[in-house]
């Protein structure tokens, strides 16, 4: 029986499978995996990953676009070495399938990053990988900002990137991986980086963020980590959901989400919409056609049409001129907007400007790993005879005590992240 199956062409055609998958993953084992070697396409690399590669060589299982563990093409005795080694974490190298849709292997161990964008960051000091870091982007040491606040560690390291990314300053660091956002590195511009690791990741959409923390966490070497965030996380976001679940559709609190700019919205797609839907709240624009992005414009005439029960308006990162967040502990430009949605006229019969359902969030909870927070704050919003017990505060507080303890943050003292705040 030949023992090797040739799979380069199956690769080609499958890899938008697992990207497929991916989107619709939130709930602790409802993502595929997206490390190659991850055979049976669960969400974890184990001996069950060894037995299905056995059974494709005997021709028992159809190979998946994950069984070459090692990315040679071929599916053989080597993959089941590569998937033992990563199980026992003694491999040298692991290929994984980032968010741009690419195959990108590693060579192990990852001693140092390079990492633009303060999402990823985020992530890293969840992974525990902070001390790897030995390059930033500008954006991540601008004063008076979330990055400044919120990752300190980041402040007398080297700059690689202002707006673009400066090539040459890279290379000068030799790091072993340069993380960043998916947009941050136009396509094709990795070959301007030889030998280094390029891994494009996407952690502002909560839909992925579970596959890629524990994919990034296989990277690094802190799969341990990766899971005590989801095991932390996936809880809290079940319980919501299982309660929400229960009402039904036309029930369901009605709400405009606006983003920055005035009646500029979010369908699903966007963070801060999916968000919304994590909560149980029915987000109004959910399934409007709207920019990759997720935002989209509408007319003040739709919003009066709509009729929604609550407006929760995004503030911070002086997007319509507020700070909001991690940055201040003033609420003045909070209260500032939400005063100017009152006062808006063309909504004074709107519903929820009639009973002062206007709740202003701020970004810095919504866009990246820390998600779940602003989950808890919406339900609670939203519903709040239902989550009566639910206490949005506290969860923030085990949030940061758990994994950015370096902080020191208190949030019953400290920053501002919704107006009007919530009591329990």
């Amino acid at each position: 029986m030949n023992k090797s199956r040739t799979i380069r062409p199956l690769l080609c055609g499958l890899l938008l499978l697992v990207l497929a998958t991916n989107t619709i993953a939130v709930s602790t084992a409802d993502f595929t995996l997206s490390v190659f070697g991850n055979a049976n396409m669960d969400d974890t690399i184990s001996e069950q990953d060894v037995a299905y590669v056995q059974d494709v060589i005997k021709g028992a299982q159809a190979p998946t676009n994950l069984t070459d563990a090692n990315h040679d093409g071929n599916i053989d005795e080597k993959d089941i070495t590569q998937i033992r080694q990563i199980i026992n974490g003694t491999e040298e190298e692991i290929t994984i399938l980032d968010w741009a849709n690419r195959a990108v292997t590693v060579k192990e161990p990852v001693k140092s990053i390079v990492v633009c964008g303060s999402d990823p960051a985020v992530a890293l000091r969840i992974l525990g990988a902070m001390d790897r870091v030995i390059g930033v982007s500008k954006f991540s040491q601008s004063t008076k900002t979330y990055s400044q606040v919120f990752l300190p560690e980041f402040k007398d390291l080297p700059t690689v990137a202002n707006g673009e990314v400066d090539y040459e300053a890279v290379l000068s660091l030799k790091p072993d991986v340069f993380l960043s956002d998916v947009y941050v590195i136009p396509e094709g511009d990795e070959k301007k980086l030889p030998g280094i690791s390029v891994l494009k990741f996407d952690f502002y959409r909560a839909r992925t963020i579970f596959n890629q923390m524990k994919t990034l966490g296989y990277v690094l070497g802190a799969e341990e980590n990766a899971q005590e965030y989801i095991d932390f996380c996936g809880p809290i976001l079940k319980d919501i959901g299982e309660k929400t679940d229960a009402i039904s559709s036309d029930k369901k609190t009605r709400v405009y989400l606006e983003a920055q700019g005035d009646y500029v919205t979010h369908s699903k797609m966007g963070a801060s919409g999916y968000q919304i839907e994590l909560a149980g709240g029915n987000n109004l624009a959910a399934d409007m056609a709207s920019r990759a992005t997720g935002s989209l414009e509408v007319d003040p005439e739709w919003v009066i049409k709509e009729n929604p029960d609550i407006i929760v308006k995004m503030a911070g990162w002086n997007r319509d001129n507020t700070t909001a967040g991690y940055e201040t502990d003033d609420f003045t430009s909070m209260k500032a907007l939400r005063d100017y949605i009152l006062n808006r006229s063309e909504l004074s019969k709107v519903k929820a400007v009639e009973n002062g359902n206007v709740e202003i969030l701020a970004y810095d909870i919504t866009y990246n790993p820390d998600y779940v927070i602003s989950v808890a704050y919406l339900a609670k919003l939203f519903y709040p005879e239902l989550f009566r017990d639910l206490d949005p505060v506290a969860i923030h507080q085990e949030y940061l005590d758990k994994f950015h303890k370096s902080l020191g943050w208190d949030v019953r003292k400290h920053g501002t992240f919704v107006y009007p705040s919530i009591t329990n």
